[in-house]
């Protein structure tokens, strides 16, 4: 079992409350007139103090961790996905390319509960995610909130690739499984595709190629409303040559049911024993903390009420 803070920069907000706390001590202090002993003069000044310190600390949400190590069957993946505007296609006139693939993905993930992931998502340049983690609550959060929405459109398939490997290729995993979906060629970057395959085939790396979308036109949301008709230039012959020289597959996806073929195909993949981590359940301390916070902040509540309006006593100046 461990400890750990879901939001640790709450942490910063110690020190302007603890300033707060020992400046307005006599405002939240105890006892109402001159401490007879030292003890009660302590905790005029300490318990607001104690009372900031477990408030800070409960918004950090604390929790207890439980990992669960063993082994299970793994492939490692990196997800590349495509996140080019034109993913905002419609090719069944219902459900976006982007929005397809990130449903499609999600269920993958889901159907492979002990396989860790990296994500990576381009347009003219790769950004990563989340590199490989078997927290798959995590990675079903980012895919939900992702959206197409690079000022610099374009499609560096090469540059995405390299990426990828680079996640994969300190794997201990022995199945290394890259999955590119993508619905458009290479207009962007300096990699070439081939040369980030080769470099994918060296590392023992797989690359299993989702052409989405098709070689007619598709609907496309315009910005102030409406559809028109557009046509992406596709590449699925260099998806081909990507996917046959690092052992993989092609899959065509000319609509969401054609992507759901695809994604169950690839599921069926071998599997290897591997120490992983899997997500790790954690316990939330944050209501003890304020529990406590509130037993402590009760007494001082009611001398604040019986003190207001009344000048401090001159013991609170002294030392």
């Amino acid at each position: 079992m461990s400890l750990a803070l879901r939001y640790p920069y709450l942490l910063l907000l110690l020190a302007p409350g603890l300033w707060f706390a020992l400046r307005a001590s006599y405002r939240w202090g105890i006892p109402g007139s001159r401490p007879s002993s030292p003890l009660a003069h302590g905790s005029a000044r300490w318990l607001p103090v104690l009372l900031m310190v477990l408030l800070v600390l409960a918004a950090a949400g604390p929790e207890a961790r439980s990992p669960v190590l063993g082994l299970a069957p793994v492939v490692d993946f990196a997800v590349v996905l495509d996140g080019s505007s034109s993913m905002k296609a419609l090719d069944d006139g219902h459900e976006s390319r982007w929005d397809a693939a990130r449903r499609l993905i999600l269920r993958f993930i889901a159907g492979r509960p002990f396989d860790r992931f990296a994500l990576i998502v381009f347009s003219a340049h790769p950004v990563t995610f989340s590199p490989l983690t078997a927290d798959h609550a995590r990675l079903w959060s980012l895919l939900d909130h992702l959206r197409i929405e690079s000022p610099d459109d374009g499609t560096a398939i090469g540059s995405a690739l390299m990426t990828a490997v680079a996640r994969l290729r300190d794997s201990p995993a022995r199945s290394r499984v890259i999955l590119l979906l993508t619905d458009g060629a290479q207009n962007r970057g300096r990699v070439p595709p081939m040369e980030a395959a080769a470099e994918a085939q060296r590392q023992g790396i797989r690359v299993y190629t989702v052409a989405l979308g098709n070689s007619r036109e598709s609907l496309y949301p315009l910005d102030g409303g409406g559809f028109a008709w557009l046509k992406v230039d596709t590449d699925p012959e260099t998806l081909k040559r990507i996917a046959a020289a690092t052992g993989g597959e092609e899959f065509p996806a000319d609509d969401p049911a054609g992507l759901a073929r695809s994604m169950a195909a690839i599921s069926r993949l071998e599997t290897t024993s591997l120490p992983v981590e899997p997500p790790s359940e954690g316990r939330p301390l944050a209501l003890g903390l304020l529990l406590a916070a509130g037993l402590l902040a009760l007494p001082l509540a009611l001398d604040l009420g019986r003190k207001r309006g009344r000048r401090p006593p001159p013991w609170l100046a002294q030392p």
